[in-house]
């Protein structure tokens, strides 16, 4: 039996972001769940995050809420892709209270750090949660046996985008978190845009039990406008889904060492950069490449756990 990774998501739901959380509860040891503002306000994103789990019948891992809006910079959200409420049409938007609880991920990371000690952080948000906890806790950055970001553009990737959501809210909170290099992986969406899921595939999501119905109730509202992106009007990516893939099954993905730094204003603000020689920033592990037949191949097999494990 293969032994599953253990993970912590750090997360701004989001559709995309549902799908990826589905899959790491399948193909990882899931540890917990900590929400940002991003996609839709922390409020929404941390409200989603509970709502995903109490849908797929999980109901025993921490869920903690982390920062309200960026570093610097006031927030923006994509609520023409992922709706006001960060699902949809899946029922009404809901809200957390967030301003009434007790601690935020940051400060339970720092009092927890041997239940993280060695796991594989994954984070398909802003990078905001991780900026402060490695500016308030620094010792934390060791504390991960790995640390997966959905976020950026390589620089010198041929694509027609310059510029990815994650960085672009945060390009402060982007810039320090690269600068911690090491354990630090690179998914960005010049190889997510590779990864494209056909749309004739949504057919088949009702097999799935409980995430394949979830699934089909969101995902056309973010295919709407999704799709095309990468270039092919017949498909649609799923940028955190990939994240995911990665950690699971890094031998799809081909890599390379770059130290790597963000434009954190002006016109080419998001700009993933490398980093000048001079400054001696310790390199990050940047995907390159993906085996996309391979990626599908993998999400669906995953899936098939929901066939198995929650009828609808």
């Amino acid at each position: 039996m293969v032994q599953k990774p253990p993970v912590w998501l750090d997360m701004d739901p989001g559709i995309d972001d549902a799908w990826a959380m589905a899959l790491a509860l399948a193909a990882c040891d899931v540890r917990g769940v900590s929400a940002v503002a991003g996609n839709v306000s922390l409020h929404h994103t941390f409200a989603n995050a509970q709502k995903i789990l109490r849908t797929l019948s999980v109901d025993d891992r921490p869920v903690l809420p982390g920062a309200i809006g960026p570093l610097l910079t006031p927030l923006m959200t994509a609520p023409t892709f992922h709706g006001e409420g960060g699902l949809a049409d899946w029922g009404e938007p809901t809200a957390a209270p967030v301003d009434s609880h007790d601690e935020r991920v940051w400060s339970w990371w720092s009092t927890h750090q041997a239940e993280i000690q060695g796991i594989h952080l994954i984070a398909t948000g802003p990078l905001t949660n991780l900026a402060i906890s490695f500016l308030a806790f620094p010792a934390l950055a060791d504390v991960w046996g790995s640390i997966t970001l959905m976020c950026g553009v390589m620089p010198g990737a041929q694509t027609d985008k310059a510029q990815e959501f994650n960085v672009y809210v945060d390009p402060h909170a982007a810039d320090y978190v690269f600068h911690w290099g090491r354990r630090v992986r690179l998914v960005g969406i010049h190889v997510a845009h590779q990864a494209l899921i056909p749309l004739e595939d949504l057919s088949r999501l009702g097999q799935y039990g409980k995430a394949g119905a979830m699934l089909s109730r969101v995902l056309p509202f973010y295919v709407q406008e999704a799709r095309g992106e990468g270039g092919n009007p017949n498909a649609f990516p799923v940028d955190d889904v990939v994240a995911v893939a990665s950690v699971v099954r890094p031998d799809l993905f081909q890599w390379r060492d770059m130290p790597l730094a963000v434009v954190r204003e002006g016109p080419l603000r998001g700009t993933v950069v490398l980093s000048p020689i001079d400054v001696k920033r310790p390199p990050i592990q940047v995907a390159t490449d993906i085996d996309v037949d391979g990626f599908r191949q993998w999400v669906w097999d995953t899936m098939e756990y929901y066939a198995e494990h929650s009828p609808t």
